[in-house]
């Protein structure tokens, strides 16, 4: 063999030898992508929804008790928002080119453990205020403690409805400049669906497909069960053949933005499954001041000019009866 063919047939093995490390390096990352499906599964642990994590880990994803903050980004490292410490995980969703200074809109779950985890952190409209909605549980009313977090009702107050230890609750507060919270509205909820075995979360819809509800800051989509049975004595839904599940929802009409309660259980195959959908304040009708899926009106306009604050439709009547003004503040 002369040194022409030699070196032509070396350069064959070297290109078969790469071949070969190309397809076992494909093969790899076929079973990376693979590993990766995994990450995001959703499991229930002792009662508390959790996900699977980049490192394998789980981590708590939500909880009864949510929040939505709207303030001036504090810092990043840690992330801070009107004073307001704030953890995020890989499923979190950040805007970006976000800058220390800039109003910014976060919304989450407050965890068992008292830490608030965002779901996502966008930029807010400059002209409200520092605003923070939190929905939970009460555990008492003199003083009004929720999700542990103790509340000052003054005279000021809306409170709309009958609030007891127990109730689910939206609390709107008013942050102000010196670091304090001015509460400004109570308004009970919708009912805690009860399921035994099952846990109870607080969480935004983003979009749904079919029976597949994607919730906002969740890493995956969530299967609402087929056999979901209605959460009042009102038998006549058709909820197979219409998409509607527990308290006569139905999820095809559920809009991105609406907040909801979901009942999670896991099902004979270990999926985590929605049986039971309450919608929290579901008003009716639409209104050109609304921001998302609340109302802007103008809280205190006779001091030094008001703040702009977002409540929900239903308490209008009330803050309208505390002196306050409809729109934002001019």
């Amino acid at each position: 063999m002369n040194r022409k063919s030699s070196a032509s047939l070396c350069w064959m093995l070297i290109l078969g030898y790469l071949g070969v490390l190309g397809f076992l390096l494909g093969c790899a990352t076929i079973g990376l992508g693979q590993s990766a499906v995994q990450q995001g599964i959703l499991q229930l642990d002792g009662g508390i929804i959790k996900f699977k994590n980049q490192n394998g880990g789980l981590e708590q994803l939500a909880a009864i008790s949510s929040f939505d903050l709207i303030g001036r980004l504090d810092s990043t490292e840690p992330w801070t928002v009107a004073a307001r410490p704030l953890q995020r995980n890989e499923a979190t969703q950040i805007a970006q080119d976000l800058q220390v200074g800039d109003m910014i809109r976060v919304r989450g779950s407050i965890l068992e453990d008292g830490a608030w985890l965002a779901h996502s952190i966008e930029r807010a409209d400059e002209q409200t205020g520092q605003t923070i909605n939190i929905v939970g549980e009460v555990a008492s009313t003199d003083p009004l403690v929720v999700n542990g977090t103790t509340f000052n009702v003054t005279g000021d107050t809306v409170v709309s409805g009958d609030v007891q230890p127990g109730t689910l609750v939206r609390v709107d507060v008013l942050a102000l400049e010196d670091g304090t919270w001015e509460v400004i509205g109570v308004a009970p909820q919708n009912g805690l669906p009860a399921a035994s075995g099952c846990t109870t979360v607080s969480a935004t819809v983003v979009s749904v497909s079919g029976n597949e509800i994607q919730f906002l800051g969740w890493p995956t989509t969530v299967t609402v069960e087929d056999d979901a049975q209605p959460d009042t004595d009102d038998n006549n839904n058709d909820s197979n053949e219409n998409g509607d599940n527990s308290d006569g929802v139905d999820i095809a009409n559920l809009q991105p933005g609406q907040q909801v309660l979901v009942v999670l259980c896991a099902s004979e195959n270990n999926q985590v499954v929605i049986t039971k959908i309450t919608v929290l304040d579901d008003d009716d009708g639409n209104n050109d001041t609304t921001n998302g899926e609340k109302v802007l009106i103008c809280h205190k306009p006779d001091k030094k000019g008001g703040h702009t604050i977002s409540v929900s439709s239903s308490a209008v009547p009330a803050h309208l009866g505390h002196g306050d003004k409809m729109g934002a503040c001019p």
